[in-house]
């Protein structure tokens, strides 16, 4: 059901639940001209309110492409131990969707005249104890009760609202059902679409944890030491396996990639199928409205891609054949092997596998031979820098580096100097300065106050590459 696993840190500060009598006034009369001489009770003239408790602290996500090794939970698990933080797994996965139901009517269903279809769905698993701290009580609350959680942005998409009864697909095909027991902010859930307990998760099939949680109040700078004193770097092997280390505190990186609720909210939702064949079939309605053949001036690339990714992708293409760096596109390789739309798994197959981004149209695959995914990426940086202009994220900077994906995300990311191992951005959004041996992909950047808990999760259902 799953493909890798990841740690993240959770720095707590939490602050108790309390209940809170608001409106509290005294007989003014009783008191006198002494403010301290009380001979009468306070009065109530509101009804109690609860005030919950809000999640603050810091994030810490450590992962690798495929399983976690035990060898980087048990450091991961170190590190936390060693500044006084606790631990927990938790899992990310997708899970096909065929039906939200209100009673007996149904809120929005899965179409197709045979088969089992599906939404495919992102899903956030953690032991409710550690969602408590990182996500609020709000939802912790809900899942301790029996039902599921569902983001806001995805709640709207379809309808759905508290009280409605979602139908999942099991690994067996079996269905299962949830009630929705909150729709909570996209802040307080990630940016992730559902969120279950694992024991919920476990009803779906075998689950992985993708995440080792830790949880509680640790110094950024004690972390970091921690986690480099065990020789844990962020894009590097560590015991033969490469890891990414994600903080919450980080500035936005440039080659991140949109969550599939955001996804969806901005190129649109579908259901699918899988054929016998193992290939996927998706609402053949959704496919006409939204992916279109384009034949692309200035570089003739020939593709099929999503409607919202054109003007972008042709604003790209053109200022590359105005920069004389046309040549740095292999035309021929590209439409043979590239190109947008493909529908198909990225990783696992089967019912609950993780869909590809080239699902929806939304990345363009060039120069794939040069720039095969897992390899060192060989992609001009020029051409990289001018594409996060005009709204793409590059997939060199993935942990499973793949130099060859441009994957739109609707907004400019040329501007933000987070320190990418390859091809970081210029001051200022220049395509080109630096020069000599490596130099034009060093960059000294700092981390800096910022703040991204609101999307941590959002990459649920994803799986970790394309």
């Amino acid at each position: 059901m799953l493909r890798g696993r990841a740690v993240i840190l959770a720095g707590a500060g939490i602050v108790a639940g309390l209940w809170c009598a608001t409106g509290i006034t005294a007989d003014h009369a009783a008191l006198g001209d002494d403010a301290g001489s009380i001979t009468a009770p306070a009065l109530a003239t509101a009804t109690a309110v609860r005030i919950r408790p809000v999640t603050t602290g810091d994030l810490v996500s450590v992962y690798e492409v495929s399983d976690l090794s035990d060898t980087t939970i048990t450091a991961v698990e170190g590190a936390a131990a060693g500044i006084g933080a606790q631990t927990t797994l938790t899992s990310g996965f997708s899970v096909g969707m065929v039906a939200v139901r209100r009673g007996a009517a149904y809120v929005q269903q899965a179409s197709g005249s045979s088969g089992l279809w599906q939404y495919p769905m992102g899903v956030s698993a953690m032991p409710v104890d550690a969602m408590r701290a990182v996500m609020g009580d709000r939802v912790a609350s809900a899942i301790g009760a029996g039902g599921v959680v569902m983001g806001q942005t995805t709640a709207g998409l379809r309808g759905a609202q508290q009280g409605d009864v979602i139908d999942l697909v099991a690994a067996s095909g079996a269905i299962v059902s949830f009630a929705i027991g909150l729709v909570a902010t996209d802040a307080e859930v990630g940016g992730t679409e559902l969120v279950m307990s694992p024991e919920q998760a476990a009803t779906l099939g075998p689950i992985q944890p993708t995440r080792v949680l830790v949880y509680g109040t640790f110094d950024r700078t004690g972390i970091e030491a921690a986690l480099a004193g065990r020789g844990m770097y962020d894009g590097e092997l560590f015991a033969g396996r490469r890891i990414r280390i994600r903080r919450s505190w980080a500035p936005p990186d440039p080659d991140g990639t949109l969550g599939l609720a955001r996804t969806k909210q901005l190129l649109g939702e579908f259901d699918y199928t899988l054929l016998s064949s193992g290939d996927v079939a998706i609402d053949p309605a959704w496919r006409a409205a939204e992916i279109v053949r384009v034949d692309f001036a200035d570089i003739a690339i020939r593709t099929n891609c999503h409607v919202a990714i054109i003007a972008d992708l042709q604003a790209a293409l053109t200022e590359i054949a105005q920069s004389g760096l046309a040549g740095a596109i292999d035309l021929a390789n590209t439409n043979s092997y590239g190109g947008c739309y493909y529908a198909r798994f990225n990783r696992v197959t089967g019912n609950l596998g993780f869909l590809s981004r080239h699902t929806w149209g939304q990345p363009i695959d060039m120069n794939t031979l040069t720039n095969a995914q897992g390899t060192v990426p060989k992609m001009d940086c020029r051409v990289v820098r001018i594409f996060r202009k005009h709204h793409f994220a590059w997939g060199g900077n993935f942990l499973s580096s793949d130099g060859m994906h441009f994957e739109w995300v609707g907004e400019p990311r040329d501007q933000l100097l987070y320190p990418s191992k390859y091809c970081p951005n210029l001051p200022g959004g220049a395509i080109a300065g630096l020069t000599g041996a490596g130099a034009v992909d060093r960059i000294d950047a700092a981390m800096t106050a910022a703040d991204q808990r609101s999307t941590f999760f959002a990459g649920d259902g994803w799986g970790n590459g394309d």
